[in-house]
C-alpha cells in the first residue's frame, strides 16, 4: 500500500498546455497529471484549468465547516462546464468524498454546471 501512495502523490508541472489559459498547471498526483493528459487530448474539451477560484462550502464529518476547491474546471465545445474531481477508486467510499461530492453536485446546479468525480487507473 505504501508504494501505491509514494506513486500516486507525485507533485509536478504540466508545462505549456494548449487549453488551459496558462503557460503551465501544477498537479498535485499522478491521477491529476493523468486527467490533464486526457484533458488536452479530448477533442469535446474547449479550455480546462486547475487554478481556478471556485471553492464550495462542506461539512466534514465531525460537523466541522470546511471549503473544497476542486482539481478541475472544464468547458466543452457544446458551451457545457463541468467540474471535475480526480480521485483513486479507494477514496470512493470515504465520508468526506461523499460529503464533497454531495456539495459540488448542488454548488454546480445551482449555476447549470454538473459536477464528476473521474476515477483514473
Amino acid at each position: 500500500m505504501g508504494w501505491f501512495y509514494m506513486a500516486v502523490s507525485k507533485r509536478g508541472i504540466f508545462e505549456n498546455p494548449t487549453k488551459s489559459p496558462y503557460n503551465f498547471e501544477k498537479y498535485d498526483s499522478r491521477l491529476e497529471e493523468r486527467m490533464m493528459f486526457r484533458l488536452e487530448k479530448d477533442a469535446e474539451v474547449a479550455k480546462w484549468q486547475k487554478r481556478h477560484s471556485i471553492t464550495i462550502d462542506w461539512i466534514d464529518p465531525n460537523g466541522k465547516r470546511r471549503k473544497y476547491r476542486p482539481d478541475f474546471l472544464v468547458e466543452y465545445t457544446d458551451g457545457r462546464k463541468e467540474i471535475i474531481e480526480v480521485k483513486g477508486s479507494e477514496m470512493m467510499d470515504s465520508p468526506s468524498v461523499k460529503r464533497k461530492e454531495a456539495s459540488a453536485q448542488e454548488w454546480c446546479r445551482k449555476r447549470g454546471m454538473e459536477y464528476r468525480i473521474a476515477t483514473i487507473r
